[in-house]
């Protein structure tokens, strides 16, 4: 009943304001988080429109590649239209979120909104790896492997959205484990932006399910993704290095300024950025974790769980169509 006070920014309300995130007006204390959302999500939204519309008019010869990268905008997709219904609530609760704090978090609205925030992420990572794998065979192996065609892209990807939809949304089934009924909290309603991120000593229902997803399972396949682009960029690093010692030197300079060259100058770029948004995005939320297991005395500082839950995870999203369609040289 504090925030019904004169002076309610100065109460301690024991429910509100131990979350990083709101206060009792608001569901963001910090203005920089609550603009960022609408950014970044309408970001997301418009690159997946634009990644699907472009796939559908500009066919590319390879046909599984371009399969994977609609899952992924369709999964980036998912992640705007997570932050913009976050950013409608928090506009329409503007001046009085504290009327509608507990029903919000316990509703089953947060529920769903939380899920697609998991689905999204987790769809996004997998199909990326499964694109990295499959970069990797084609580059480093190219004829030990059968390709990859249309049917088989489609069966991968139905698979990784299947078993992400369980995972997203399994803690909504209304499995004992996921509810703390003495705290009230549920799964996704940890915080007001209905993330389930292990970003403090707190162990809440259902922490261990989310370390095991955001630290060990996305551990595994940024691994794969870092792995696969290393190993692409060394294979490609070789190969340019042994035709520039083949021929005369006139037949060497000449191969240096062939379009193949300059695609392979283009591809290392774009294989850079990718690896250093991808660890950029997963990092923090990896490391924290983990320092929150180890160390019970440690807390996230400041806002920094404000902004890798509303600016780190999802920009991913965002990102992804200019590195992957944005930046070819169709477009």
């Amino acid at each position: 009943m504090c925030c019904h006070g004169e002076f309610k920014q100065d109460a301690g309300c024991s429910y509100i304001i131990n979350d990083n995130f709101a206060n009792c007006d608001s569901m963001f204390r910090n203005k920089w988080p609550k603009r960022s959302i609408w950014v970044i999500g309408v970001l997301s939204v418009f690159g997946a429109g634009f990644v699907l519309f472009w796939r559908a008019f500009h066919k590319e010869k390879n046909v599984a590649q371009s399969i994977m990268l609609i899952h992924i905008a369709v999964a980036d997709g998912l992640m705007g239209v997570y932050l913009i219904a976050i950013g409608a609530m928090d506009l329409a609760w503007t001046g009085v979120y504290y009327l509608h704090d507990f029903q919000w978090r316990t509703g089953l609205s947060c529920q769903i909104i939380g899920g697609i925030s998991v689905f999204s992420s987790e769809v996004s990572i997998m199909v990326l790896s499964l694109l990295s794998v499959d970069r990797f065979k084609h580059i480093v192996f190219p004829k030990r492997f059968r390709v990859l065609n249309r049917k088989r892209a489609h069966g991968f990807c139905f698979l990784i959205w299947v078993f992400s939809f369980v995972v997203a949304f399994l803690p909504t089934f209304g499995i004992r484990y996921f509810h703390d009924p003495d705290k009230g909290v549920l799964y996704y309603g940890k915080s007001v932006v209905c993330l389930p991120l292990q970003l403090s000593p707190k162990f809440i229902a259902g922490w261990e399910y989310s370390v095991a997803i955001f630290v060990g399972l996305n551990l595994v396949f940024v691994l794969t993704i870092i792995a696969a682009y290393v190993m692409i960029l060394f294979k490609t690093w070789l190969s340019k290095w042994r035709l520039s010692h083949q021929g005369t030197r006139r037949e060497i300079q000449a191969r240096a300024r062939t379009a193949d060259n300059r695609r392979e100058t283009s591809l290392a770029k774009r294989i850079v950025f990718i690896l250093l948004t991808d660890v950029a995005c997963w990092s923090p939320i990896m490391v924290i974790g983990m320092r929150s297991i180890v160390d019970p005395f440690f807390d996230v500082p400041g806002d920094i769980a404000v902004w890798i839950a509303v600016f780190v995870l999802p920009i991913n999203s965002a990102i992804n169509p200019v590195l992957y369609t944005f930046s070819t040289p169709q477009v």
